[in-house]
């Protein structure tokens, strides 16, 4: 179950439900007048049109995160507005003065203000959406420029092979295959297989990015020291000569989702490919004040400046400032769509590179 925003809609409805049965509650003592019988059936349908808009809410396609801040707003409309009225009626009261109906009148003022508040919040989410669907479209702007140069690397690489196949074809028919024709054949073959491995990672990557533009999955709890031991028979393979050692503090426990595990393990494979000879890899974590810091340092040459500046300053990519490789920007899209963030660097003591990630905690 959804619960932010189950407890959206039951906010809206609630604030509803109160002015509803105030509104009940007037028409039963009896209304006094035409301006009595107005207040006291606008507050009914402001009571009413709030109730119908929990459910509504609830099954919209609103995200869970943005129904829960309209209701934030809603509920500041409803505690501000009514603390003004307590003390306006109490400064009244204590003056010797009296208020007509009270309840049923300060509830029409509560209920426009709630009304208002609720506009307000939707107009609030509508900008959030608006600079989320930019920031989209810059996102989605650097995948293509991604893909299309991986595309058309690969494309040249296989041209180039094509025609040292076509070379071995256009021999004359009396021919004799060496040992080293052989190994030609196999060296082209291994060289093609590797292309292909390299565009079924590249649509691996694009499926990610796709999930993480399309989706907003519920936050939970990812103990980020587990994720990273599942994952360490992979790294021993692919890199036998290399070392990883991991110090990750107990709790380290992050809130987030599917693919936090994808993006730290993309930094990692970047620590090992542009780490020492043989690489060595460090990752370490803690917990502080509700925020999960993960360090991964290697012992390689550091990142570029241009790079650094584009990953921490967020600058967009252009075809003249194309950082190294596209793992290092999903890592840096999918931690933040689980509200952290990423930034890189040298290591203090100059020997490698850093990239630190901080990760909302999970609860407990």
């Amino acid at each position: 179950m959804d619960t932010s925003r189950l407890t959206g809609a039951l906010v809206i409805s609630l604030t509803g439900t109160g002015l509803a049965a105030i509104a009940v509650r007037g028409f039963a003592t009896g209304t006094t007048g035409i301006a009595d019988l107005v207040v006291t059936g606008l507050t009914l349908l402001f009571g009413v049109a709030f109730v119908v808009t929990g459910p509504i809410g609830y099954r919209t396609d609103v995200e869970s995160r943005h129904l829960l801040r309209i209701a934030g707003w809603n509920a500041l409309g409803v505690v501000a507005t009514s603390a003004v009225l307590v003390l306006v009626y109490s400064f009244q009261v204590a003056g010797g003065g009296s208020a007509v109906e009270p309840l049923v009148s300060g509830a029409l003022v509560v209920a426009v203000s709630a009304f208002a508040h609720v506009l307000i919040g939707f107009n609030d989410v509508r900008r959030i959406r608006a600079r989320r669907l930019v920031k989209q479209r810059q996102k989605a702007a650097v995948m293509n420029r991604f893909v299309r140069h991986d595309l058309r690397h690969a494309a040249q690489l296989l041209i180039g092979y094509g025609e040292q196949l076509s070379a071995v074809d256009d021999r004359e028919a009396d021919w004799t295959e060496t040992e080293a024709d052989l190994d030609l054949d196999v060296d082209l073959g291994r060289r093609i297989s590797e292309i292909g491995s390299d565009l079924g990672e590249t649509q691996s990557k694009i499926r990610v990015f796709d999930d993480v533009l399309e989706r907003d999955d519920e936050r939970t709890a990812v103990d980020l020291a587990a994720a990273l031991e599942d994952r360490r028979s992979g790294w021993e393979e692919e890199y036998p000569d290399g070392s990883l050692e991991t110090d990750l503090a107990e709790g380290c426990t992050a809130l987030a989702g599917d693919h936090v595990d994808t993006a730290l393990g993309e930094l990692i494979d970047n620590a090992f490919e542009h780490g020492g000879d043989p690489p060595a890899v460090t990752v370490t974590g803690e917990r502080t004040d509700g925020t999960i810091r993960i360090e991964i340092l290697d012992d390689g040459d550091g990142f570029p400046n241009d790079e650094t500046a584009l990953i921490n300053e967020d600058r967009t990519e252009t075809q003249l400032q194309h950082s190294n490789g596209l793992g290092l920007w999903l890592a840096k899209w999918v931690i933040e769509h689980y509200d952290g963030s990423l930034s890189i660097g040298d290591r203090a003591d100059g020997d490698g590179g850093l990239v630190t990630v901080r990760l909302p905690a999970a609860g407990g």
